[in-house]
């Protein structure tokens, strides 16, 4: 059950996260899931290790994917004409954006970096490997700048 969570959700749909808040939640909760679950590193779900990290560093470099799926009909709503009080307040009373990980993770890329050393440390010689062998090129070579800006390796 988890697998088909990390597929069809985590994998497949990450790309589609939108907001800056909101996609730095989601790059350090997938981060965690990438570097504390022991049944991703080890265990049964190790196959999607590799893919999650793909996904993560798509994130980061790729742009949102704001594509409707040809299931998915929304029928659009007329507006009444007039002045509606309760419609027009809402409207222009701004949502605050509120960053949970304010001072504590500023940067989601480092976050990341920080923790794949950190995984590495505990099990050496074992992620270079499945990175090297997994990881598309061009999200390796992002990886790699990312580890280069943070002055860290995979051991």
């Amino acid at each position: 059950m988890f697998g088909m969570v990390l597929d069809r959700l985590f994998i497949s749909e990450m790309q589609k996260v939108s907001g800056t808040t909101e996609r730095k939640i989601c790059a350090v909760g997938v981060t965690k899931i990438l570097c504390e679950v022991p049944a991703l590193i080890d265990g049964e779900y190790a196959t999607y290790w590799v893919r999650l990290l793909q996904a993560i560093i798509g994130l980061f470099e790729l742009p949102e994917d704001d594509t409707i799926p040809e299931d998915e009909h929304f029928v659009e709503i007329e507006e009444t004409p007039g002045y509606q009080a309760s419609y027009s307040q809402l409207v222009f009373a701004g949502k605050r954006e509120h960053d949970v990980f304010a001072g504590v993770i500023d940067d989601p890329r480092l976050y990341l970096v920080q923790s794949l050393h950190q995984l590495s440390l505990k099990h050496p010689g074992r992620l270079l490997p499945i990175i090297s062998s997994g990881l598309d090129p061009a999200a390796a070579q992002h990886l790699q700048n990312y580890l280069s800006a943070a002055n860290l390796n995979i051991v």
